[in-house]
């Protein structure tokens, strides 16, 4: 009898531990799921179908926001490759990461995304466009293997000539990350990186030296009237230029531009140098064959995204996978006559950014009413991941806002630029307060915008003085994040 019972308080003693480890399994299953961020360069807000845009197509981008939650008021730290970059890695402001221009690092200091998935159990994948400082610092050769607390994915060989086209370096990525999905062991959980060029080749269109080029990596490039001095269609169909988009309502420059932005679209052999020729030398029709382009080279990326999601599902990541899609920085558009990044305005400035994970309560959420910003992507998906951000990150969890969206969020978001790095002096600061947009610059000169009731940012209210407490309200939310993040700059200003 006493082996009996002992059997049996034995057998319901297993029982109950294997009830205990498995029920552990499935909270480190639910604590530690797979994180995928994916990442445009040079694409802002409104250039998603999902965003509205009726004049292009992107159904990956699309299906991400249907199953997520998108976001309108969505802001890059700053309108610049590397600064931005370096905020989405390590969730802080370019100021505070000491990468203000294109050309820097990240402090060794400061711990990136890389490095705490890594120290909580993760394997971390960094595949694609880096920019700090390196454009790609992998590729198919034996230099430049690895990036810090990132495994590089290598998929491209570098001593190719391509001219840097994304047409050339995205689908080779996408192919090195499918490849790499189907043969992971997924013993760890994963934390993925996928950084796409596409559509930054919008570059390309605005500067003189392309004007000429015969090169063949540009011929795909023609369809678009990428370069309409180059393209015979565009000269010779009368039907291709009718199926051009409009030029935006704020084509035309601001009255009374400030002067920090005027000599910016005359900066020569530096970020600005597309801005000059553009502002300088179209005429309305290569403004809309510029927009067009922009317009499918977007698309082209949309393709790529589209073949990583189907991925995604066909090799189970599906269930327990948060995506997060977003960009560096925005691009003018032709709005204000400008090309390129470098500015404050809405086109430059924003950027898409869709949150999107299974366990979401209400997919395809649009938060039209919170501004938000790039610093706020690595402490979202800590959260998922139920891992402690650390104190010293100035942005917060988007995911409370996903939940009834009834959450209190901070009452502004802050960009910064620097935008020539001949002269160190020349920055600016912009702060989005409610439905105003306020910013100041090195050289005095401040705007302030409705961007609710004037959402192409053409009429300045800086100094109407019916608005004057707007302003004061705007700089004193600035001095306090400039107190917040030991802004020197901001703090110098006031």
């Amino acid at each position: 009898m006493y082996n009996k019972i002992s059997f049996c308080i034995g057998f319901l003693t297993l029982i109950f531990l294997n009830a205990c480890l498995a029920q552990k399994r499935s909270i480190d299953q639910v604590k530690k799921p797979n994180i995928v961020v994916i990442l445009t360069d040079q694409q802002h807000v409104k250039m998603m179908s999902a965003a509205g845009n009726p004049y292009l197509s992107t159904p990956a981008m699309d299906e991400i926001a249907a199953r997520g939650i998108r976001f309108e008021q969505a802001y890059c730290t700053s309108p610049v490759c590397g600064p931005a970059r370096g905020s989405i890695i390590t969730g802080m402001m370019p100021h505070q990461t000491g990468v203000e221009w294109n050309g820097q690092g990240v402090k060794s200091t400061i711990a990136n995304s890389g490095r705490i998935f890594r120290e909580n159990g993760y394997e971390t994948v960094w595949a694609g466009k880096w920019h700090l400082p390196e454009s790609y610092p992998s590729n198919n050769s034996e230099k430049n293997k690895s990036i810090q607390d990132y495994k590089v994915l290598p998929f491209w060989n570098s001593d190719e000539s391509h001219h840097g086209l994304g047409s050339k370096t995205d689908p080779p990525l996408t192919k090195a990350v499918v490849s790499y999905l189907e043969d992971y062991n997924k013993k760890k959980p994963l934390f993925l990186t996928i950084s796409y060029h596409n559509p930054h080749d919008i570059c390309m269109y605005a500067r003189k030296d392309g004007w000429t080029s015969e090169n063949d990596s540009l011929l795909e490039i023609r369809y678009f009237g990428f370069k309409t001095k180059l393209a015979p269609i565009v000269g010779q169909d009368p039907r291709f230029i009718d199926n051009l988009p409009p030029l935006p309502h704020n084509h035309a420059i601001e009255k009374d531009e400030p002067k920090f932005i005027t000599e910016k679209r005359m900066h020569h052999k530096e970020y600005g140098v597309e801005t000059m020729f553009a502002n300088q030398e179209f005429d309305s029709i290569e403004w809309k064959g510029y927009l067009n382009a922009y317009h499918k080279l977007t698309e082209m990326v949309d393709v790529e995204i589209g073949k990583i999601l189907q991925s995604l599902k066909a090799n189970g990541y599906e269930e327990n996978t948060m995506i997060v899609f977003s960009s560096d920085h925005g691009d003018g558009a032709a709005a204000h006559k400008w090309a390129a990044k470098l500015s404050f305005y809405e086109e430059s400035a924003t950027i898409p950014l869709i949150v999107s994970w299974p366990e979401i309560q209400q997919k395809g959420m649009i938060d039209s009413k919170n501004s938000v910003s790039q610093i706020d992507i690595l402490p979202t998906i800590l959260d998922y991941a139920n891992i402690e951000s650390p104190q010293s990150l100035p942005g917060s969890s988007l995911l409370p806002l996903a939940e009834q969206g009834i959450t209190k969020w901070r009452e502004y978001t802050v960009v910064e630029l620097a935008d020539f790095v001949k002269d160190k002096s020349r920055k600016g600061r912009m702060i989005r307060v409610g439905p105003y947009k306020y910013s100041i610059y090195s050289t005095g000169e401040e705007q302030l915008f409705h961007v609710g009731n004037d959402p192409g940012e053409t009429q300045n209210l800086a100094y109407q003085p019916l608005l004057d407490h707007v302003k004061s309200k705007c700089r004193v939310s600035l001095l306090e994040w400039g107190n917040k993040t030991n802004d020197s700059f901001i703090l110098s200003l006031f």
